[in-house]
């Protein structure tokens, strides 16, 4: 368990991250900088992060287990299905928006896969796969839903005049029945 001064450090640091990432690319920001910018020596930098990208994941890192902790909040839980599940992502990524937009040019391929990855959206996904699917086209499916799906996210986001998660929800559901239903039209010929 990390104490106060350890956690207190790391947040520093992190917020000296995100203020750089406003005006630069992660390539083009030195650990000085950041240290500079969270008034830390390098040395305590060193202490717990190897580079700049392991201070970016764990950023990454830290969104994911907010999310996790808030779909686990009893309140979410009673009201969580597979597709309100996706809503309540969608509500969440919207709150942390700013924090994401200044990440999205940086986070890796990781992201959109551990975004995927959660339980209900894998459920949701499985259900929707037809099943004259061999495993390796399943996968391509699959593959191709979770980055299809980060790109709207991500678009989404983007965006100044957004649908609200529940619409955004109901639109990548339709989009991905559309694709199942136009594949299996296709397998029945």
């Amino acid at each position: 368990m990390e104490n106060q001064r350890v956690r207190l450090s790391k947040k520093m640091l992190k917020d000296s991250l995100v203020r750089l990432l406003r005006d630069k690319d992660i390539q083009k920001i030195t650990v000085h900088e950041i240290c500079d910018g969270a008034q830390i020596n390098r040395t305590t930098f060193y202490k717990y992060y190897g580079s700049q990208y392991e201070l970016l994941e764990d950023i990454e890192n830290d969104i994911f287990c907010e999310l996790e902790s808030h779909l686990t909040e009893p309140e979410t839980q009673q009201r969580l299905t597979e597709s309100d599940g996706l809503t309540q992502t969608l509500a969440y990524l919207e709150r942390e928006e700013k924090r994401l937009r200044l990440l999205n040019a940086t986070i890796d391929k990781e992201f959109a896969d551990k975004l995927f990855d959660l339980t209900f959206i894998q459920k949701l996904v499985h259900e929707n796969t037809p099943e004259h699917y061999t495993d390796d086209e399943a996968k391509y499916l699959h593959t191709f839903i979770k980055h299809g799906g980060y790109a709207m996210i991500r678009e989404w986001l983007n965006r100044e005049n957004r649908e609200t998660p529940q619409e955004m929800s109901a639109l990548m559901q339709k989009v991905m029945s559309r694709l199942v239903y136009e594949q299996q039209k296709a397998h029945r010929r």
